[in-house]
């Protein structure tokens, strides 16, 4: 099986802190309204035991940790996010480990919803396919998956050139990204191993490219895509139910 241990490019340890708080205006919406969908599917309450595989510099980890009750594990392969994310996000529930995604033994975390973002793009498809097995034996009866990425029945790839060609993010294409889905085949693949799709959705059509003129605008155009369901928003997210 051919496999993945981490980008082509360095990625600094605090980028998606970064974007989420310092970013361009369209991509610090991008980061918000994604985190904003994520955490609704999830839906954490107390007694949760959420994972976030792939954690990067701990925005999801850190939000999610703010819920009382949960124990939250950020997991990530590049240790300076990981040390970024201990120093920025310290909490009484939440704690980071290293660790590869088709390497981990999260039984040993006993978690009931594992959260898997814009993750799944970084690896080939067999190993996703490994990844997700793995999350699946982890998981108990009734535990929740969420997984998201970029659309690639979208704009995203004509987003993704542009980003690459202007140089605005670390260079994605084959030097992070190696791997892309629809809605529909990343539903598939998670049914293909056992999960049961309980929610696919998209977001980011036309509102993060508002934001940089109007912020307000764009969130009233982001909670009116969300009335209805969308194929074109650049993310998509699907969550998953564990028989």
């Amino acid at each position: 099986m051919q496999r993945r241990v981490g980008d082509e490019v360095e990625v600094p340890g605090d980028y998606q802190h970064r974007a989420l708080h310092e970013g361009r205006a369209t991509q610090r919406f991008w980061h918000r309204g994604k985190l904003d969908a994520v955490e609704k599917m999830l839906g954490p309450r107390t007694g949760d035991v959420i994972v976030d595989v792939g954690c990067g510099s701990g925005v999801l980890a850190g939000r999610l940790a703010e819920h009382a009750g949960t124990r939250v594990v950020g997991v990530d392969a590049n240790a300076a996010a990981l040390a970024f994310a201990r120093q920025q996000y310290a909490r009484a529930n939440l704690e980071f480990h290293e660790g590869i995604a088709d390497e981990l033994e999260l039984t040993t975390f006993g978690p009931n919803k594992i959260a898997f973002i814009e993750v799944i793009e970084h690896i080939y498809p067999e190993q996703a396919r490994a990844t997700l097995r793995r999350f699946h034996r982890a998981l108990p009866s009734g535990g929740r998956l969420v997984v998201s990425t970029p659309n690639a029945r979208s704009l995203w790839p004509a987003i993704e050139w542009t980003l690459d060609h202007l140089a605005l993010v670390p260079h994605m294409a084959h030097d992070q990204h190696v791997a892309s889905y629809t809605p529909a085949s990343l539903a598939a693949l998670g049914e293909e191993v056992g999960f049961r799709r309980r929610e696919v959705r998209t977001v980011h059509l036309l509102a993060p490219w508002l934001a940089p003129l109007n912020w307000g605008l764009a969130e009233r155009m982001h909670a009116l895509e969300q009335r209805r369901p969308l194929p074109f928003g650049a993310l998509a997210l699907v969550s998953f139910d564990r028989p």
